[in-house]
């Protein structure tokens, strides 16, 4: 009987050596295989070499950490990427108007130049401290839009009364570019549910976005359309690929590879921001040469915001 026990206690005792052993190795396979994930930067995964199911539920979550790591690295290095071109381009944005302001006020040191040219250069001095007030502005919204810091007022607003307003304060520009805009506004269109002065930003915007990008023919529109008011922006721009046309809503985006100072890339970027965020849509089309940035308000949440008061 003794012998008995002594056979099956070596028998047990084998079993549990050689899981042991066949654990050991497998755990040491593991360990090596992160060791060379981790110092090889690699996008591979730990490879099981047995069927025990509880190593391998180990090992498919620690392939998911290696994954969600990956993914974080990916991101990470995108953000990175991001941040670099953005302050490069915030840069150069600032730079331009800043070195035509100080070419100016070293003219206007010059004690030959008339006091007629003087002040012709103090006007444009002017007019460039202007623009870069409204850059570094656009740039301060659109980092409060993004890190969600922006407080809105929401009321209801008479949107074809501030589109018409819009319109008129813009009217003298549009003389002096040669443009007769083609204006088609429904004055009985419902009012929508928004902040003020967001969507009257979003209207100059888009109108000043005409002014120094559209060439030919200007068409603005405002309809009720269903359960929403539908505003129509439409401009040529024969120059404009469909690539570029799907990246006019990115920050610092613009057609101008070279930076020149025409144009930051800024404004549209914070249409769309103030647009979604005010709970509407925007998208842009090109059809034919000529561009429409279309803006879809929707007046049925004022509807339900109403039921619900």
């Amino acid at each position: 009987m003794l012998i008995v026990i002594i056979i099956f206690l070596t028998i047990i005792t084998g079993i549990f050596a050689t899981l042991y052993f066949f654990i050991r190795e497998e755990i040491k396979s593991v360990k090596n295989q992160l060791n060379s994930i981790n110092n090889i930067k690699t996008n591979s995964k730990v490879l099981l070499r047995t069927g025990r199911s509880e190593i391998e539920k180990l090992i498919l979550e620690i392939n998911k950490t290696i994954e969600l790591k990956q993914e974080i690295e990916s991101n990470y290095k995108k953000m990175d990427l991001e941040i670099k071109q953005s302050i490069s381009n915030i840069s150069h944005d600032l730079r331009t108007p800043l070195t035509s302001i100080m070419g100016y006020l070293q003219l206007m040191e010059d004690t030959n130049i008339s006091e007629s040219e003087r002040k012709e250069y103090m006007n444009i001095v002017k007019e460039r401290t202007k623009a870069l007030q409204m850059l570094i502005t656009s740039f301060y919204d659109l980092s409060r839009l993004e890190g969600k810091e922006y407080k809105f007022q929401f009321e209801l607003i008479n949107l074809s009364n501030l589109l018409c307003d819009s319109m008129a304060s813009f009217y003298n520009d549009f003389i002096n570019k040669g443009i007769e805009p083609s204006i088609d506004i429904e004055a009985e269109a419902p009012m929508i549910l928004g902040d003020e002065n967001g969507v009257k930003r979003v209207l100059f915007n888009l109108i000043q976005n005409i002014l120094k990008h559209g060439n030919g023919p200007v068409e603005i529109s405002l309809k009720k359309d269903g359960n929403n008011i539908t505003t129509t922006f439409t401009n040529e721009a024969k120059d404009l690929s469909e690539e570029d046309s799907k990246l006019l809503f990115q920050r610092f985006f613009t057609t101008d590879r070279t930076r020149s100072g025409k144009s930051t890339g800024i404004g549209l970027a914070v249409t769309k921001e103030l647009v979604n965020q005010m709970g509407h849509d925007i998208h842009s089309e090109l059809k034919d040469g000529r561009l429409s940035i279309i803006i879809i308000w929707k007046i049925k949440d004022i509807e339900n915001n109403s039921s619900s008061n």
